[in-house]
């Protein structure tokens, strides 16, 4: 029996996720939470084998979650269950300890095989390898023209197009004001544009906005 806990804003993700696998004896849904806060406090106290999560969260980022979880059970497998763009996150936020990436638009059956694939073969896996699953991804290799920003640059870029102060980025990731500023310069530079217009039409290519 794999444990589960899904983690999602949304309350009708929430209320239905046990309907969803309701035909897959092998997984339990031990619990359904709002927020990150939630769900460390209940990965604390109860035996978790996976995480499902969404990726935009109410109170926390989903590099710091990642943080986190390896800190309170490193042994916990997560697996982000997202409507967001696939291309643009998967692999940096494989490349920061998750061990999955998958569309909500799958199908029950493609996110039961895939939670029972990664438990008991610790697989990465996303949507381009529900049945393909390879062992030897290079995380480290980019798989997109953007390939060269890091998951916490993508975190940042996304929040600057949102219309964030670097205040409110600083305080919604948990980092200095001027390291904003810092991810900001360098993504000028590795993306080649030198003023915010450009970098927020970089970020329309990233179909972050």
């Amino acid at each position: 029996m794999i444990n589960l806990l899904v983690l999602d804003p949304h309350p009708i993700v929430r209320s239905s996720f046990k309907d969803f696998l309701s035909d897959y004896n092998f997984l339990n849904v031990s619990g359904c939470v709002e927020t990150a806060k939630e769900g460390l406090s209940f990965i604390d106290s109860n035996p978790i084998d996976v995480l499902i999560s969404e990726m935009i969260l109410i109170d926390e980022s989903p590099i710091n979650l990642i943080n986190q979880i390896k800190e309170i059970k490193p042994q916990i497998k997560v697996i982000f269950f997202t409507s967001q763009d696939e291309n643009v996150y998967s692999f940096p936020l494989l490349k920061a300890g998750a061990i999955g990436f998958l569309s909500k638009n799958i199908k029950a059956s493609v996110l039961a095989e895939a939670i029972k694939k990664v438990q008991s073969y610790e697989l990465y896996i996303t949507n381009n390898f529900n049945n393909q699953l390879d062992l030897d991804i290079d995380l480290e290799k980019p798989r997109n023209s953007f390939g060269s920003l890091s998951a916490r640059e993508i975190e940042v870029l996304k929040y600057l197009t949102d219309g964030k102060r670097n205040i409110e980025i600083a305080e919604r990731l948990k980092i200095n004001q001027k390291t904003v500023n810092t991810y900001k310069n360098r993504m000028m530079q590795k993306l080649n544009v030198d003023n915010m217009l450009d970098l927020y039409l970089q970020a329309k290519n990233l179909s972050l906005v």
